[in-house]
């Protein structure tokens, strides 16, 4: 769902230079940089509530689940009862109004700090919160000591949503089911009854507290290590499995002004991860053979890990189950940059000099929070089953010369069926490279032969584009485009849809799982991924052009909105494209 897009072209932003430079935050007191104490996904995961379904449960097809004792006040704990004064007089009750799929998302605003202001009065338009789900609600709070100016600052809320209705025209019943889910808290934030006032309290405790200062390493190149606070909890959350979110930045782009609008991205990332929650127990219950691959606490960034197949005989899909979660408080004790994560299979055993890429993610900018994907790697069971029953996987999240920051992490292999076919085995072709004058002669045209007995054949590519050259932003940033040519007969060429530069491009995938409020120029398109989303695999089939048992050729070229790239061009194309064959 777009987020009022005419505004958010006004703060489109392209950084250029690695790393693209730091975000000082507007309070001036840290850096803008990018969890928390979490379980595991499947650990602690709410019950079903039972046959009762509330009206907006039933009407969004959302599975509710019953109402939990809180259990503290971290990140991923169990968010308790809590009651708050509304600015019409009425008393907000959440485990009175619980109905099991709804998320809760806070803005807090601080008295005398410039960010506070910033985000409750310039530019406040909340057309993007009204186009959101029903089942988010959002809570406008402030911890102004005097009863006089929290009202004040309320209503200048109140005239913005009202507004916002009047823009859309949105009147009668529908007008009334909108204003229902804004609550105008007239009660102080710190003095909240109830789990709201108690979080807030003990995350504002933690600000003030030496194990709240990062030793972030020498990010200014003077030689000495640089130490930055916890920032203030501006927005916060409780998501639909009644737990703590920290929501995080609210920042539209590195450098650039906080946006309450920004917010309205956590309920659908929220959705999402109930969404995969329901999806895995489901599969659960149907028979998924499921192998853990990891589940421990780890700092480095590359490691291997060897498990044992289960019987694959009668499935046909297989998924990488991966979850992340960084264990602090303070965003900036979490990884902080958009790196190349992946999962290759070793096909020389314990060794691992000769191996495969299976499934890419990119790792978000520095969010505090658990993040969780199921990642498709069908094509390559064949290939994985090859190399069993023991198998070794090189896991990589990141450069191993990155700062080490610890992280819960839990992944596992599922083995599901959906009735298709049954991949039996894949040959790669091509991987990238640097993206300049070489690039072409680098990939020459490459002879295969699939298997006799084959029914089926693709062309499966994995892709991203990195890097942010001076002359083109590329290839992090620009319009590349990539064909094959199966003996003689081209595909469709492989193009980023919907342009590189919008600006809310990422952001508005945050229904599919990307974790919003990262510390860096998260919303922003990129070049075939996003910051904290899994880059999906292309399959394009080829089973009518190729002669199972025949040798085929494969033409391979890139282009630069269709020229060739720059002579001399500091962009890279990050790719693995193989033929795979079906049973």
């Amino acid at each position: 769902m777009l987020r009022d897009f005419r505004l958010l072209l006004l703060g489109a932003f392209l950084c250029v230079g690695v790393g693209c430079g730091d975000d000082s935050a507007a309070t001036g007191e840290t850096p803008d940089m990018q969890s928390v104490d979490m379980e595991t996904p499947d650990e602690g995961a709410p019950e079903d509530m039972g046959p009762e379904v509330s009206p907006v449960c039933e009407e969004l097809g959302l599975t509710p689940v019953a109402f939990q004792e809180g259990t503290g006040d971290l990140f991923g704990d169990v968010a308790g009862d809590f009651r708050v004064q509304e600015l019409d007089g009425s008393t907000w009750s959440f485990e009175e109004s619980f109905t099991g799929c709804e998320n809760m998302v806070f803005f807090a605003y601080f008295p005398g700090v410039a960010a506070s202001d910033e985000l409750w009065t310039a530019g406040l338009i909340l057309d993007p919160f009204v186009e959101t789900p029903l089942n988010t609600h959002y809570f406008f709070v402030t911890d102004i000591g005097t009863e006089g100016a929290r009202v004040g600052r309320l209503q200048s809320i109140e005239r913005a949503i009202e507004a916002s209705l009047d823009f859309l025209e949105i009147r009668g019943e529908d007008r009334e089911r909108q204003l229902n889910r804004f609550h105008l808290v007239s009660t102080q934030l710190t003095t909240v009854e109830g789990s709201v006032g108690s979080f807030a309290r003990s995350y504002l405790e933690y600000m003030g507290s030496p194990e709240a200062r990062v030793n972030i390493g020498d990010r200014n190149g003077d030689g000495e290590d640089d130490f930055t606070g916890a920032p203030l909890p501006f927005a916060f959350a409780i998501d639909r499995d009644q737990r703590w979110d920290p929501v995080g930045s609210l920042s539209t782009r590195v450098g650039g002004p906080q946006a309450l609008r920004m917010g309205t991205f956590a309920g659908d990332f929220f959705d999402a991860k109930a969404r995969m929650r329901e999806r895995v127990a489901a599969e659960n219950a149907a028979g998924a053979r499921v192998v853990s691959l990891v589940d421990e606490d780890v700092t480095e960034r590359v490691f291997t890990r060897t498990v044992t197949l289960p019987d694959l005989s009668g499935v046909d899909t297989m998924n990488f189950d991966v979850s992340v979660t960084c264990p602090f408080r303070s965003p900036f004790a979490c990884s902080e940059w958009d790196r190349i994560a992946l999962i290759e299979v070793c096909l020389d055993g314990a060794a691992c000099e000769d191996r495969r890429e299976v499934v890419r993610w990119i790792t978000p900018y520095w969010r505090r929070g658990n993040r969780r994907w199921l990642i498709d790697a069908s094509p390559f069971m064949g290939l994985v089953a090859s190399q069993g029953p023991d198998v070794t996987f090189r896991i990589v999240m990141g450069p191993n010369w990155e700062r080490a920051t610890e992280r819960r992490v839990t992944m596992s292999l599922r083995f599901t069926s959906d009735g298709g076919p049954r991949s039996a085995g894949a040959e790669r072709l091509y991987t990238g490279g640097r993206f300049d004058g070489s690039y072409a002669e680098n990939h020459p045209d490459v002879s295969f032969t699939v298997p006799a007995g084959a029914t089926r054949v693709e062309l499966v590519t994995i892709l991203s584009g990195h890097g942010q050259d001076g002359s083109t932003n590329c290839a992090e940033w620009c319009d590349h485009r990539h064909t094959f040519t199966v003996d003689g007969t081209p595909l469709a060429t492989i193009r980023h849809e919907g342009g590189i530069f919008v600006p809310t491009g990422c952001a508005e995938r945050s229904g599919e799982g990307i974790p919003p409020g990262q510390w860096g120029n998260w919303p922003q398109s990129r070049a075939y991924w996003c910051p904290g989303l899994p880059v999906d695999a292309i399959r394009q089939d080829i089973t009518s052009l190729v002669t199972p048992g025949v040798e085929s050729t494969v033409a391979y070229d890139a282009s630069l909105a269709g020229r060739p790239p720059p002579t001399e061009h500091n962009a890279n194309i990050s790719l693995s494209t193989y033929v795979v064959w079906y049973e």
